[in-house]
């Protein structure tokens, strides 16, 4: 049996013969197929905001905007309901256990109420967000869910606010009764698994807080140090050509003298 043999001529090393010459996808375009960006692609991302980001502020900002629009953002933000639940609890189990400040079971159970109310509206609004995009770059019309976002988007943004002044509130109940009587028959008595549960979430809220300062100064530090190097730099090689600029004048006068 004859067999008939072709012979091509060997590709260079390194390259892939189906090579078409195209192009990679973008990230944008992956995005679209609903696969979820790797940690190359986000810490790509990062790497072009930092080139293009003319400010340290700027680049914190947009390296803040590009993890929250992440996969990782978003199962955190489902996995942070978990607590809310727990002051939900807390607070209607033991809504009358707390005669020294009977607003505390209530903040309990309002907060993390509405702080899950908040979460699931953040959710949807990133849904929303999500296909109002798609449908930007598909070039259809996206009115309707781009009133709907900004719609959500509002109710959330109130949502918070009313948060923020339940837990400056909550701040005032909790901590001007601190620490509360152990005594039942006594008027200070507030249930401890109760006050104190109540009294480490509020103080947990700020130390998370103190942590993200910390993380944000010192991503200004680092960028501040990034562009001091970058103008020493930039500083140098002026130096250089002014030097190199200064020898050749030289040289040219001494030659017009000869």
């Amino acid at each position: 049996m004859d067999v008939a043999l072709t012979s091509s001529t060997p590709s260079d090393y390194g390259t892939n013969p189906h090579d078409d010459g195209d192009p990679p996808p973008t990230y944008d375009e992956e995005a679209m197929k609903g696969v979820p960006p790797s940690y190359e692609a986000i810490y790509r991302k990062i790497r072009e905001a930092q080139a293009n980001s003319s400010t340290p502020v700027h680049f914190v900002v947009t390296t803040i905007r590009i993890l929250l629009n992440t996969v990782f953002a978003t199962v955190c933000l489902t996995l942070s309901t978990a607590l809310p639940i727990a002051m939900i609890v807390l607070g209607s189990i033991y809504m009358n256990d707390c005669p020294a400040e009977r607003m505390i079971p209530i903040y309990l159970t309002v907060f993390g109420a509405v702080y899950n109310l908040k979460a699931i509206i953040d959710l949807c609004s990133r849904g929303i967000k999500e296909k109002y995009k798609n449908r930007e770059r598909s070039g259809s019309d996206s009115l309707e869910e781009n009133k709907l976002f900004i719609g959500v988007n509002w109710v959330s943004r109130l949502l918070g606010l009313f948060l923020l002044g339940f837990f400056i509130a909550g701040n005032v109940w909790i901590y001007r009764i601190y620490a509360p009587s152990d005594d039942p028959t006594s008027p200070n008595y507030c249930f401890g698994p109760l006050y104190y549960f109540a009294f480490w979430v509020t103080t947990l809220a700020y130390i998370l807080i103190g942590l993200c300062c910390c993380g944000v100064t010192t991503c200004l530090l680092i960028g501040c140090a990034t562009c001091y190097k970058i103008l020493k730099k930039v500083r140098k090689c002026i130096e250089r050509i002014r030097a190199a600029r200064g020898e050749s004048e030289n040289s040219e006068s001494i030659e017009e003298e000869q």
